[in-house]
């Protein structure tokens, strides 16, 4: 019980200490999966964060505060392809052109529960009522698959060359069910050693399939 102990301690002296209220009632699975995630937080970094954007908001609401003018972004710093065919199509090269020579990733943000749609599974995992019923991690697994056939043909790439890395992040509680249900199908058809899971907060990544 010392690490526990000394962990208390640390967080007693933030404030934080209600965070223990149920721990007496833990299993020690529970337990020691608690420890692991309070050891993994910067408690006296998460207070100063906190207390600096309570007093920036004070500022930003004091009545004889002036804010800086929000001025629009110059011209040539953004473009769209709404409505203009060239725009769309030199955009459309570029992106693949990147992707070909192994310049693009994906980032996708999956530490949610799909509580709010009567699931409890991560929300990738979720059937949306798609006519195919396939799940959100499949529709992004096959967008990126064919996007990587895509860049190969129109670069004339060898088969199998190009390689876009989807890292996905999860929470604690949607991690290893995430990493199952891609191990269960298989990754879609990725290539296990390019679908990067790893959990929000966690300094280690992990390759999924390995």
């Amino acid at each position: 019980m010392a690490a526990i102990d000394t962990i208390r301690k640390r967080y007693q002296a933030a404030g934080q200490d209600h965070l223990f209220a149920f721990f007496p009632k833990l299993s020690d699975d529970e337990r020691s999966a608690f420890i692991r995630q309070l050891e993994s937080i910067d408690v006296d970094r998460v207070n100063k964060i906190y207390k600096k954007a309570v007093e920036a908001e004070k500022v930003v609401t004091d009545p004889k505060y002036v804010a800086d003018p929000i001025e629009p972004l110059p011209v040539d710093a953004c473009e769209s392809v709404v409505n203009n065919p060239s725009n769309e199509s030199k955009w459309r090269d570029a992106g693949l052109e990147a992707i070909a020579r192994g310049e693009v990733g994906v980032l996708l943000m999956a530490g949610g529960q799909g509580t709010r749609l009567g699931s409890s599974a991560p929300k990738g995992c979720y059937d949306i009522g798609l006519p195919s019923h396939k799940s959100l991690f499949q529709y992004q697994a096959e967008r990126i698959a064919r996007l990587q056939t895509v860049a190969e043909t129109t670069h004339d790439k060898p088969k199998g060359s190009v390689i876009i890395p989807w890292y996905v992040m999860t929470s604690g509680p949607t991690r290893k069910e995430t990493e199952t249900f891609f191990a269960n199908h298989k990754h879609f058809g990725l290539n296990p050693k390019n679908v990067i899971i790893f959990e929000q907060g966690c300094p280690r990544l992990s390759v999924s399939g390995v």
